[in-house]
């Protein structure tokens, strides 16, 4: 007995590439057809089962794509079957349907391909398309998390300090739950995964942390119950500098009008571009796979770009929201090296 990859029901057979049950088959059809901009009233985290996979569209089509399910899916063991199929007549239909899928994703699977070969090795990466990747890094994306704070107790260095410790270390729980999430990233060795994580962890924090507070113009929201000015931030010496790195950033983004899309690429790229300083870090030990962690990096900037394409601009407008959105990470990596001054 096969059971559905997505919700755990009794399977009906191999559809879109996975063992799916007849419902999660056509949720998976419709979705690809047509209306699939689902929004996830809850964090992107919904339990997907048996009973619970009509509750809510964005996670189930999440969970589609988590599990493999793409368009045009082809079993891997069926690879024999095609190719004896081939020396058959009447294939050139399917010939045919087959060399259009493969033109709808010629971009994206050529930039892999290039990518794979100068590996010398076969690709780590699954060719994914930029809508696909998208809706993977927005279901990533970890819960707001609550401070825990003792109300009314006004802030005091330590205080101060013991909060924000404390909040970064949970947050540093669910940012490892977020990497692995990140299409590829548990295909790359154990130890290019720690050395990644431990390089831009901080950038990864404050990005997080810039992108909450982006509706709250001179706030910072670190928590829930955590919303902090500068002059609460004040109280521990030299933080001041850094609230105010954060506000303006912060605002930058306000002014851009940085949407989650966005986000969740900026946020990925940071985590996969950090392994690209490791020649000036003595801290960082080199990649054992630069060309995996780069092909991965050329993946979510393809998302990036293609979403940036759909807003309809003109094309130079579209280069300049690229490079504007890009360099912000600079500013972040600099941020982050003040903090870890500080």
């Amino acid at each position: 007995t096969r059971f559905c990859a997505v919700c755990s029901d009794y399977a009906s057979g191999y559809h879109y590439g996975v063992w799916s049950c007849e419902g999660c088959k056509a949720f998976f059809k419709r979705s690809i057809q047509g209306h699939n901009d689902y929004m996830c009233p809850a964090t992107n985290q919904c339990t997907i089962d048996r009973n619970r996979r009509k509750s809510c569209q964005a996670c189930r089509l999440r969970k589609c794509y988590e599990v493999g399910m793409m368009k045009g899916g082809v079993r891997k063991d069926r690879s024999r079957v095609l190719r004896r199929d081939k020396r058959r007549p009447g294939t050139n239909d399917r010939d045919k349907a087959s060399k259009d899928q493969d033109h709808k994703t010629a971009p994206l699977q050529d930039g892999r391909k290039r990518s794979s070969s100068t590996a010398g090795g076969k690709s780590s990466v699954t060719v994914m398309l930029p809508d696909q990747v998208l809706v993977l890094l927005q279901g990533a994306e970890p819960p707001i998390l609550c401070s825990r704070q003792k109300l009314g107790e006004p802030y005091t260095e330590v205080t101060m300090m013991t909060l924000l410790t404390s909040m970064a270390d949970r947050e540093l729980v669910h940012m490892i739950a977020w990497a692995k999430k990140l299409p590829g990233f548990l295909q790359l060795s154990l130890h290019d995964q720690v050395q990644l994580l431990e390089s831009s962890w901080l950038e990864v924090l404050m990005i997080g942390l810039i992108w909450r507070s982006i509706q709250c113009p001179g706030k910072l929201i670190f928590a829930q119950d955590l919303i902090l000015d500068r002059n609460e931030g004040n109280c521990v010496e030299g933080m001041a500098e850094i609230f105010d790195m954060l506000l303006a950033t912060a605002s930058r983004f306000r002014t851009l009008k940085l949407n989650s899309e966005e986000f969740v690429c900026l946020k990925a790229i940071i985590l996969l571009n950090s392994g690209s300083f490791s020649f000036c870090t003595g801290t960082m030990e080199p990649l054992h796979n630069t060309s995996a962690v780069q092909e991965m990096l050329e993946t979510i900037t393809d998302a990036l770009i293609h979403h940036i394409s759909q807003s309809g601009c003109p094309v130079q407008q579209q280069w300049r929201r690229q490079a504007q959105l890009l360099l912000l990470l600079s500013h972040i990596r600099h941020m982050s090296n003040k903090g870890m001054e500080h």
